[in-house]
Parts: structure tokens; sequence; C-alpha cells
């Protein structure tokens, strides 16, 4: 009897001990992620410390945070912030080694000397007003830029912008396609252009005196700077010349009928996408022509409080992204990453192979697989790759001023938090847009709903109609309810999907300890 009754003990004692391991293991596991994010947001180590921050960046290649942004110009009236080139953030990002993204960040009634940049130009107004002035095939066009406008200008072309808000800073977030070198850009200004010429050549080019030409072109212009003072006389004769000389597109437009040499407002334009969980707005060569020779869509995604995106992927585009307001989470399944990771580990073991005797062993070993490996063919790599069928999510928090890149096949899910007020805003840059399809993994238009029903069976291992229950119960599109929302609704059928590791190990040993009984 005593034997007997022992047994109900023994499995709850097991089911207690079993359940604070798997807490413990998710108290772990939250506590990298924070430690992760961390890093990411500070300044570099040295040492050991410092290998440990690459280590944990390494794990997250496609997220950057604010202080990734290095300042490239500074002065009293503003600053222009870039990210370093993306193949030197990660290998998995030399795809887009050719593009760069930078902010510009100009004080009321400032104003952005005339020059160009050696890069075609894509820009999205984040914040404020102004005018920009562009000149083109030796047209000049001043027009009128406000939070919302697209503005594309091809590389070399002339322009200059002017902050015309007396209140606001105007923030405008920009993608460059650079042409000489691949990931580098130069900003040629104007006026320093001539002044770097040679005397004999200003005299016989401008046909006047050296003593003019000093006076013009010489030092006391070239301390000017990048962004300076405007008057406020100077801002009402840049008001005036826009009003005349073009306005933005603020309306919608059939297609094809986007005026290249003018700008297109995103957010006055009839959503792609809206339910009570976010709006989706977007402009590509079918609403806005001058997107057409840069292959390039642009897309604002404003997220409630607590919702999320439906997981999607993209079949062809780079997504370059841009967190302008609010906060939340980026969630990126990555097939590279593992592979990544299982070479770092090995890397770890060749520089710690002095530490342990045993660590030397497991190197030598390791050596030895890799070497196995190298010999065979690519082809064989890349099945051995597949059949191990690896996948790791990286998970990041975002805020304003944060930045990410989801390449192509990669599922992706943006998460606003329902802790603050304010939405999760998103600005983001499609690279290769023409033949892309954006590819919906749940919601109503989900593309595993449209599979037939052998296989849904051999995919799932489940009978049709209970992988139609699942597939077919989220009546969203685009935008969902975040996790916090759906753990506030209904308890039901639903639940299991929201218990953690550890609520299933007790329920599974008190399953057996009733068995017992």
């Amino acid at each position: 009897m005593a034997s007997r009754a022992s047994i109900p003990l023994l499995f709850l004692l097991a089911a207690g001990l079993l359940f604070a391991a798997a807490v413990g293991t998710s108290r772990e596991e939250e506590g990298g992620r924070g430690e992760q994010w961390e890093h990411q947001h500070g300044k570099q180590g040295r040492g050991r410390e410092g290998e440990q921050e690459q280590e944990q960046d390494s794990r997250r290649p496609y997220v950057f945070g604010p202080r990734s942004f290095q300042r490239i110009v500074r002065s009293d009236q503003g600053s222009v912030e870039a990210l370093r080139p993306f193949n030197e953030e990660s290998r998995l990002l030399r795809g887009i080694k050719n593009y760069r993204v930078t902010i510009i960040k100009a004080n009321p009634r400032s104003f952005i000397v005339p020059g160009y940049p050696d890069a075609d130009g894509i820009s999205y107004v984040v914040q404020g007003e102004g005018v920009l002035t562009v000149i083109e095939n030796g047209e000049k066009r001043s027009y009128t830029v406000r939070q919302g406008d697209v503005v594309v200008a091809p590389a070399g072309t002339i322009r200059h912008l002017a902050n015309t808000d007396g209140r606001r800073k105007l923030i405008v977030a920009n993608i460059l396609h650079t042409i000489s070198v691949p990931g580098k850009f130069q900003y040629f200004l104007g006026e320093s252009l001539v002044s770097s010429l040679s005397k004999r050549v200003q005299r016989a080019a401008f046909k006047t005196s050296e003593e003019r030409l000093e006076k013009l072109f010489g030092r006391q212009g070239q301390k000017q700077g990048f962004i300076v003072r405007a008057s406020e006389e100077q801002v009402r004769e840049l008001r005036r010349q826009a009003s005349e000389g073009g306005q933005s597109h603020h309306w919608p437009l059939p297609p094809f009928g986007g005026d290249s040499r003018d700008t297109y407002n995103l957010l006055q334009q009839r959503p792609t996408i809206a339910n009570r969980h976010g709006r989706l707005y977007e402009a590509d060569a079918r609403s806005f022509r001058a997107l057409a020779d840069q292959d390039v869509r642009v897309a604002f995604a404003n997220i409630t409080a607590g919702s999320m995106t439906a997981p999607y992927y993209n079949t062809q585009s780079v997504k370059i992204a841009l967190v302008l307001e609010g906060e939340g989470e980026v969630e990126i399944v990555c097939p590279h990453l593992s592979q990544d990771s299982e070479r770092h580990q090995q890397g770890q073991s060749e520089r710690g192979k002095g530490r342990r005797r045993e660590e030397e062993d497991d190197e030598r070993e390791q050596q030895h697989q890799q070497q196995g490996r190298g010999s065979g063919s690519e082809s064989e790599s890349e099945e051995q790759q597949q059949q191990q069928q690896k996948y790791e999510t990286i998970r990041a928090r975002v805020s304003p001023g944060s930045a990410f890149v989801v390449p192509p096949g990669h599922p992706v899910v943006e998460i606003s938090s329902s802790r603050g007020s304010n939405n999760l805003q998103v600005v983001c840059f499609e690279i290769n847009a023409q033949k892309n399809e954006r590819v919906w993994l749940a919601g109503k238009n989900n593309v595993l709903a449209k599979l037939d029903r052998p296989a849904k069976e051999l995919t799932f291992g489940a009978p049709a109609r209970e992988v139609d229950e699942v597939l077919e119960a989220q009546k969203d599109v685009g935008f969902l309810a975040g996790p916090e929302q759906q753990q506030g609704q209904g308890q039901g059928e639903e639940e299991w999907r929201r218990r953690g590791r550890g609520e299933e190990a007790v329920e599974s040993f008190l399953r057996m300890a009733a068995g017992a009984f």
C-alpha cells in the first residue's frame, strides 16, 4: 500500500521539478534576449565584453538600433546620419551592398546648400514642411514638400532644400543607390566644386577678375557649411517660388498618371489595406511613375498599438524599413543564420583550444569534419543544408530610429507594443519591386489555406478538416490582433496555442499521475 501511494507523489514531485526547469529555461531565454538588446544599443566594448557584443550582434544581422547610425555631417543647423554599408554589417546583406540609408535633420528656417550626390535617391518626408528645388535637364522646378511626400532624384541632379517651418525640424529619410563605388557615396557642393578649380581655369570659365572670383569662391564662401541659416525674407521668397513653380500631387492619380517631376504624398491616398489593426499605404511605378526607373516601392505602415502584421514574405524584394514612431518588436525567420551559428561555434572552439584539453580534441574533430565537408562539391553542401532544414528566428525590439532589413523569402512579423499609446509607424523601401509578390502566411488571404486537401494532409500530418479549422479561423487581412490582444480574448479551443512549455509539461505529468492513481 505504501509503495502504491508513493507513485502519485513521485509523479507530482517530478512534475514540479520539470515545471521549475521549464520556467527557468524560459527566463534564461528572455534574459538572453534582453542582453542582446542592451548590447545592440550600447557602446562597443573591449576585450571579452566586446567579443560578446559582436557575438550577439552577429545573431541579429538584419536589425540596427538608433546608435547604428553614424553622423557624417554636423552643423549648428542640422545633421546627416547614415548606416554603414550593408555588406560591412553582415555578409548576409551583401546583395544590397549598392544601397545606403541616410537621414537628414534640418532645424527650423535652415537651408541645405545646392549640390548633388553621386547616387540615385528616393526620399520620404518624415516630419515638417519645406521647399525643394531641383534642376534637371536644364529645367528648374520648386515645390512644397511635407510629411508623407515621396521624392525621386536621379544621380547628379542639382537640388537644394529649405525648412520653411519656424518651429519643427524637417526630417527626411533617404535610400541611395550608389553608382560610382558600391556602398560609397559623396555629396558634391556646387560652390566648393567651382572654388576647387585652379585660378586660371576660374578666370577663363567665368571671364572675370581674380579679385571678384576670390570674393565669391574664396575661403569665406567655403566656410558656410552644408546646412546654413536662412532669414525670414529668404524663406518667404522660397515659398513664393514653390507656389509658382509647381505643386505636389496630393490627390489620387489614375494608373501611370504620376508626374515624374513632382512628389507623391502617401498619406493622402487610399490605403492598400485598412482595418482596425492598421493601415498600409503604398507607392510604386503604377501610381508614381518616377519610381519605375528605380524599381522601388515605398510603403508606410501604421500599426495600431497592440496589433501586428500578419506573417508574410516577399518573393523578390529586399525590404529596408525605418521605424518613425512607436515601439514594438520584429520577428524575422532566417535559414542562413543557423548555419552561421554553427560556423561561429566552430570558430569559438578554435579560439578557446588553449583553455581545456577537451576543447582541443573537439577542435581537431571539428576541423576533420570541416575538411570532409569541404572536399565535397558545392551541390553536396547545399543538399546537406536543405536536409537539415534549420531555421532561426531573429526577435528584436524596435523604437524610433531603429532600422531593419528583410531579405526575399524571409517571413517577417512586425508587432506594435500595447504598453504605449502610440502606434508603430514604419516607412519601407522595397528594392526589386516590379516582379515582387507579397505572400501572406496567415489571415483570410493566407496562401496555406489555398492548398488542396491531400497537400494539407501530407504537409501537416492531420486531416484536412482540422487543418482548415486552424488556417481559416483568422478573418482579418494584413493587420491582426497582436499576441497580447489575443491573450485578452476568450479561453477555449485556442488556449493550448498560448500555453508555454512549462504548462504543457505540468499537464503531461498530471495526466500520467492521474493514470497512476
